[in-house]
């Protein structure tokens, strides 16, 4: 089944709008307070604020999904997306670390 812009009915482009806002406010959010809390600027227990965003991005990017009537192979991506966005800092700030160790205390 093809979709088209037409499709999307005009009260829901409001909604598109700010639910599209609140995907990068979210995404923001989990990258900052990771960053943060790996930096040790800040508790280790704000990574919960982090992950609770990531929570709510994945909310947001389900919702928008919805929203704009994506295919189930768009879905399946919005999915891999979301999963690769949770891990994919472990393994920035995992590799930093080694490297960290191997290269700095000789």
């Amino acid at each position: 089944m093809e979709y088209y812009m037409h499709d999307i009915p005009a009260q829901d482009f409001l909604p598109i709008f700010v639910i599209s806002a609140m995907v990068i406010f979210f995404g923001m959010m989990y990258a900052g307070f990771f960053t943060l809390v790996k930096l040790r600027l800040v508790k280790s227990y704000f990574m919960v604020a982090a992950y609770l965003s990531w929570l709510a991005l994945v909310g947001c990017m389900y919702y928008l999904g919805e929203l704009l009537r994506v295919e189930p192979y768009t879905q399946k991506v919005l999915i891999g997306a979301m999963v690769g966005y949770l891990i994919f800092p472990h393994v920035v700030y995992f590799l930093l670390e080694k490297v960290h160790k191997r290269f700095e205390h000789v």
